[in-house]
């Protein structure tokens, strides 16, 4: 098990779940603004747990999930026996630096998590609602007892208004900031500091490999991306098991593979282009980078003295029109060109 310590925790979240979660990938943008809210007042909650799984994601104040018949509760044990690809982490908030999230992120193991969060959770007594208030910015508050508020809560919205924020007690609040200690000295044994790109590699090279597909060449690609890339021209290929990967030639050929839940992969070059051309212009970075730049400049030169380029060099020059080719308003005509000389040297 992992940890990724001192880290832009949104950015780090983002990258596991453009890994792991295929579909509604927007949830995301609730966990962004509960965690950013959550850094920005120091007398917020800063301990979360979040889980990505197949079909979006959940963020949660980790105390909430140890208090049984929560939201928080019933959501993070509901998984357990799902067929969903969940991955479950831990998130201790530090602060906020220059607009960015810092803190914490620990790996957990999801399935022993929640048998600890059965064997410890405790029962709610009360429930503290904070209503907002059209002639306050700072609303009211009223608690009402566990039971009360279970059986009445829609008739205490209509009464009292739409709820800003609702904390529930429980009978002994030492008792289970106790517990919420002990897990968290519980995951900092039980994981070890590491690399965010060698965990995301690792995450899906094994669900690749559980599906049937070995070897190393494809890089994980969602349903989403799938669809743009067929629309902008980026290849990309519906993977089976035993190695076997066709490319994706038509919307109807995707939706036929999400629904038997296959899985698509892209070259990693590809998946860069694609990330490129999907970026708003001022996110953009260079297209080319200076090696590529430096080969230009080489290439150009050997085209101009000698207008005789080997097999490399058409490999080079191939991969940067190919770039250009999808970029680009109008295909460039000598795309074709180059591949055609490459075919006859490598005949």
């Amino acid at each position: 098990m992992m940890r990724f310590e001192n880290v832009d925790v949104i950015d780090t979240l983002r990258k596991i779940m453009q890994h792991n979660t295929e579909h509604y990938q927007s949830d995301f943008e609730y966990d962004i603004a509960r965690l950013q809210k959550a850094a920005e007042d120091s007398h917020n909650s800063r301990n979360f747990l979040w889980m990505s799984r197949g079909f979006g994601t959940w963020c949660f104040e980790e105390r909430d999930v140890y208090i049984r018949n929560t939201h928080a509760f019933n959501t993070w044990d509901y998984y357990n026996h799902s067929s969903e690809n969940v991955k479950a982490f831990a998130v201790e908030i530090e602060a906020l630096q220059d607009k960015a999230v810092v803190g914490h992120v620990f790996e957990l193991d999801y399935k022993t998590h929640i048998e600890d969060v059965r064997k410890n959770c405790f029962n709610a007594q009360s429930v503290e609602a904070v209503f907002k208030h059209p002639d306050s910015n700072n609303g009211y508050i009223r608690r009402f007892d566990i039971d009360e508020y279970n059986t009445n809560w829609y008739s205490i919205g209509q009464r009292y208004g739409e709820i800003e924020t609702l904390r529930y007690e429980v009978g002994d609040e030492q008792r289970l900031q106790d517990v919420l200690c002990k897990a968290r000295q519980v995951r900092i044994l039980n994981t070890t500091a590491g690399s965010l790109e060698e965990y995301i590699a690792a995450m899906v090279k094994e669900r690749f490999h559980s599906y049937g597909y070995t070897r190393d060449d494809m890089v994980f690609t969602t349903p989403g991306d799938v669809f743009e890339a067929l629309e902008h021209k980026v290849p990309v290929y519906m993977l089976s098991k035993d190695n076997i990967r066709e490319p994706v030639t038509s919307t109807d050929e995707i939706s036929y593979h999400i629904f038997h839940k296959g899985i698509f992969g892209m070259a990693p070059e590809d998946k860069r282009l694609l990330e490129y051309l999907l970026a708003l212009p001022e996110n953009r970075a260079e297209l080319f980078n200076w090696t590529e730049l430096n080969q230009i400049y080489t290439l150009a030169i050997a085209a101009g003295q000698s207008g005789d380029l080997d097999k490399t060099a058409f490999k080079t020059l191939e991969a940067i029109v190919y770039k250009l080719d999808r970029v680009l308003p109008a295909p460039l005509e000598p795309a074709e060109n180059v591949r055609e000389r490459d075919e006859e040297q490598e005949v």
